[in-house]
């Protein structure tokens, strides 16, 4: 495994009318991401000037760690709610610290 950790921001836009749907996969999805072992931090963040805005901050220990979680239960089920409760596609950005 690469040694430094990595951050993900993802921002996303949800439609109003599957709010309550996404929301509700969301936070299951934080609070379940965090306490999976290679995750140092998993938040989400609701843009305060647009409402349908949401902005995902995670930290991992490595790469694999990231890909791992993409397979597990609760991420899978929230990405398949966002199949269809997405304004417009995902935007995703992997970061390392300089």
């Amino acid at each position: 495994m690469s040694e430094q950790p990595i951050t993900v921001i993802a921002t996303l836009r949800i439609h109003p009318a599957r709010e309550k749907e996404a929301l509700d996969a969301i936070r299951h999805c934080v609070a379940t991401s965090r306490r999976e072992k290679a995750n140092l931090s998993y938040q989400c963040h609701r843009d305060v000037s647009d409402p349908d805005v949401f902005v995902f901050v995670e930290r991992w220990a490595s790469p694999e760690a990231l890909t791992e979680h993409e397979t597990t239960p609760h991420f899978r089920a929230m990405a398949e709610v966002f199949r269809t409760a997405l304004a417009e596609p995902l935007h995703v950005r992997i970061t390392r610290e300089i």
